[in-house]
């Protein structure tokens, strides 16, 4: 709870109290302009469609379109004129929220004056909420009646609720603030003034609440205090109320009602009894109410079902984190007790991403849920992913595009040697071979056997985990794979798959997996209502994917690069800093590396930061160079066995473009005020002097980048450098020379952020920087421009060449680099580094996705 958030609902409360006069006493007069009550619901916690007429502040809360139907009865010698039925239509639009409410009055044969006659209302309301902490509301009213005095009234009520932290709400309504006069220009609806607390003691959550409301009228007379009741039950909710009519009176009278709803899935009933010694005992009374919603509340469980989920396309970074939340919820979802994964394309984009699916099927396995897979031509991740579910089928006209790891780096200092153009680059490390790819027609023998170890560790990590899944011993599924890749038919005859399935035969080979006939759906049209009233608490995940470059971030569309800025990515560490709704922050690497300046701008917010609250730092596919370098901001590191990090080194350098121009003729001149003015120059090499200079700079920042680990880490700079050099690790060996903190995903990068920031189970999670969803950059995705660019334009098999030769597209020559090299991988990602990517998600999570 903020101090400011507590003020603004204190001040509130001091003018609702300074508004109603000091002599008011309440319910006097009955106005004309109530509404038909709501049995069992308070004020300040109406967040169905009925807010509609009892307070419009509340709509904006309304998690889903709803459409409800209320009818209540007395005897016809009550004289409290609460008969009749109220329709309600009410749907959230954003950050808004409408309603409609179309009331039937019949009024009693006893009741006072003016109720003399049928009468309806006909009321519009509008809401808005600023996060989830403030709703304000705005209604009007008309009403219809053949009698004079009930008929013509037009009136306006305002509302305003302040829900400052999960375990409070508040509410204050001023009805018919307008006075309405009705057509026989004599009877009116008094203006109230209305008030009222509701209280969720219970860790904050909806299963018990208790509040008292207040109200009271301009002119002078009786009080009237309401208390209400509400506390879940395993088939819907109990709901109770009592309304004191005269408190002030030595003889009060008393309304109360008592009554159940039934909830299942989308549907509600609801009913009760209405009695008291202010309707008689002779004339007690009964409410009926049904409901049809978009969203559903606890009740009777749904038929136990098998959840689908198809992907048609491999998820990028954002999308990827989606389709392992989705999983995360149907684990902990007692309503469902399979999972369909449908994998038309390969699940994941690398190795350490088919490791984080792969713990999602554990972790709904371990839910006590069945998991199978569905393959058509798959490859090695889609393999070691559903190795870790309990059956996995394949389309007999597929297959199982697999036999091994191999990696593929591109070298082009033949090319530009032949071009005339020359590669001048300095770096520290002999393990720094990114340079090599613009100087060497091949690598050097330090750069072969890093790249032969990084497959090797590849092969460890799969063949343990496949082969524990598949229940295969490692020597035999080594010699297995080395006879891939595999028809259907022999995949399945190798132990790789269970079943060969057709399309149209995935509902038996899943009614085999369950034992039984299954109920495979992909998802329910409705979503669940929130447990709590949220305080606006978040758990923000920020996103550091792609070639690290100067300024704001961009993509380069004819090879799908995607640039994460320092600036873009600084402003986003700075929000998360700012945004006191935000508890945690998970710092999500996906990059491998660049700019070393970008990346000691992107350090020095993450660690402004990390001061103020909790960071836990996640490496998904790479982590590397500058990316590591960035990752020394936060707080515990995790990454997965398979992801790339450390290469804790520098290069610098440019090309000399001298040749080349004079193979085309063309002739330069320099004029300059001193000898190096232009050593960065594409016109000319650097000289011996230049060179010696550069040396001594790329080691300074050689230095500073093991000074930040060693600070970030916890070690000493000679224990940094024994690591370091440019040397590449996997996760799992960059645990052992404590590297990370933590061998994990991004569920347990989520779990610690939870815990650190002491947050619940169904916090809510945002993803910065926000994705570009200007009206430009959704024409571009509708003609085939993804989020990364525009890959239909270059040729697939040219995608790892040009991205390979970025740094000449990305980088200005002046620029240090602290950058891994690129490289084509087979057997797991292509394009593995260009994790910033991402098009259309096709299990994307939406929050409103209904059961799943």
């Amino acid at each position: 709870m903020t101090l400011s958030r507590v003020g603004l609902a204190g001040v509130l409360a001091l003018l609702l109290a300074a508004s109603a006069r000091s002599d008011a006493h309440a319910d006097p007069p009955l106005s004309i302009g109530d509404p038909l009550p709501s049995p069992g619901r308070a004020l300040a916690s109406i967040d169905d469609a009925s807010a509609t007429g009892q307070n419009p502040a509340n709509l904006a809360f309304l998690p889903a379109p709803e459409l409800r139907w209320m009818w209540t009865y007395t005897g016809d010698q009550a004289a409290i004129p609460v008969r009749g039925h109220a329709v309600d239509l009410a749907a959230p639009l954003w950050f808004l929220a409408a309603g409609l409410r179309v009331e039937l009055h019949d009024p009693p044969a006893a009741a006072p004056f003016p109720f003399v006659d049928n009468y309806q209302w006909v009321r519009a309301a509008i809401s808005g909420r600023i996060d989830n902490w403030l709703g304000l509301g705005l209604g009007m009213g008309w009403s219809i009646s053949d009698a004079p005095a009930l008929d013509g009234q037009f009136g306006i009520t305002a509302a305003a609720t302040v829900r400052p932290h999960e375990f409070v709400s508040w509410s204050a309504v001023v009805r018919d603030f307008n006075v309405p006069v009705s057509r026989d220009e004599t009877t009116i609806s008094l203006r109230s003034w209305e008030t009222g607390f509701a209280f969720r003691p219970i860790i904050g959550r909806r299963d018990f609440e208790f509040g008292v409301e207040g109200r009271f009228f301009d002119q002078p007379g009786e009080g009237s205090l309401k208390t209400h009741l509400g506390v879940d039950i395993p088939f819907g909710r109990l709901r109770a109320d009592v309304k004191w009519l005269e408190v002030g009176d030595d003889d009060p009278q008393f309304t109360t009602t008592a009554g159940i709803d039934v909830n299942w899935g989308p549907l509600q009933a609801s009913g009760g009894a209405l009695f008291g010694n202010g309707i008689g005992l002779e004339n007690s009374g009964f409410y009926a109410g049904a409901a049809i919603r978009g969203y559903r509340e606890p009740g009777i469980p749904l038929l136990k079902r098998v959840a689908r989920i198809d992907i048609n396309d491999t998820p990028g970074v954002r999308g990827h984190v989606h389709l392992l939340r989705r999983l995360w919820r149907l684990a902990k979802n007692d309503e469902v007790e399979g999972v369909l994964l449908v994998m038309k394309d390969e699940p994941s984009s690398s190795l350490a991403h088919a490791e984080e699916l792969g713990d999602a099927i554990r972790t709904l396995r371990a839910h006590g849920k069945k998991v199978a897979c569905h393959l058509e031509d798959a490859g090695g991740r889609s393999l070691y992913a559903c190795s870790q579910a309990d059956r996995i089928a394949i389309n007999p006209a597929g297959g199982l595009r697999f036999s091994g790891f191999s990696s593929r780096y591109f070298y082009f200092g033949g090319t530009l040697d032949k071009l005339g153009v020359k590669s001048d680059f300095v770096r520290i490390g002999p393990h720094k071979s990114a340079a090599e790819q613009l100087t060497m027609s091949g690598g050097s023998q330090v750069a072969k056997a890093d790249h032969q170890d990084l497959v090797d560790e590849y092969e460890k990590i799969f063949i343990h985990d496949v082969g524990g899944g598949r229940k295969i011993p490692a020597n035999t599924l080594r010699r297995t794979l080395a006879k891939g890749p595999f028809l259907a038919k022999e995949a399945r005859e190798a132990g790789l798959v269970d079943s060969l399935v057709y399309p149209d035969e995935i509902g038996r080979f899943m009614n085999e997996v369950m034992g039984g006939d299954a109920a495979v759906v992909k998802s329910l049209p409705f979503s669940e209502a929130p447990r709590r009233w949220s305080s606006d608490d978040k758990i923000a995940v920020i996103y550091l994917a792609g070639d690290m470059v100067d300024g704001e971030s961009q993509t380069i569309p004819l090879i799908n690069i995607r640039l994460a800025g320092s600036r873009t990515i600084a402003a986003a560490l700075k929000r998360a800093r700012d945004d006191n709704t935000i508890k945690a922050v998970i710092f999500r690497m996906e990059t491998g590396g660049g700019s070393s300046l970008a990346a000691d701008v992107i350090l020095r917010e993450a660690q402004l930061l990390a001061k103020k609250k909790p960071v836990v730092v996640s490496m998904g596919s790479v982590a590397a160079s500058g990316g590591y370098y960035a990752a020394m901001g936060g707080g515990t590191v995790f990454a997965n066995p398979a992801t790339v990090t450390g290469s804790i080194g520098i290069f610098y350098g440019k090309v000399d473009v001298t040749g080349l121009m004079s193979k085309l003729g063309v002739g330069s001149e320099v004029a300059r005020s001193t000898p190096r003015a232009d050593a960065e120059s594409l016109f000319r090499p650097f000289s011996d002097d230049e060179r010696e200079v550069l040396t001594g700079k790329v080691k300074q920042f050689y230095d500073l980048f093991i000074g930040r680990v060693a600070e970030g880490r916890h070690m000493t700079a000679n224990e940094v450098d024994a690591v370091a050099r440019g040397r590449v690790w996997t996760g799992r060996q960059a645990k052992e020379r404590k590297l990370i903190d933590r061998l994990g995903g991004m569920r347990e990068a989520f779990e610690e952020a939870k815990a650190l920031a002491h947050l619940p189970e169904d916090v809510t999670m945002i993803e910065l920087p926000e994705e570009d969803d200007s009206l430009l950059g959704f024409l571009l995705k509708q003609i085939g421009f993804s989020a990364g660019g525009a890959g239909f334009i270059l040729p697939p098999a040219l995608y790892d060449v040009a991205r390979a030769l970025s740094p000449f597209l990305v980088y200005d020559s002046s620029v240090p680099l602290a950058r891994v090299e690129m490289f084509e991988q087979g057997g797991s990602p292509a394009r593995m580094l260009n994790a910033g990517q991402d098009g259309e998600d096709p299990a994307a999570f939406d929050e409103s996705d209904g059961l799943w």
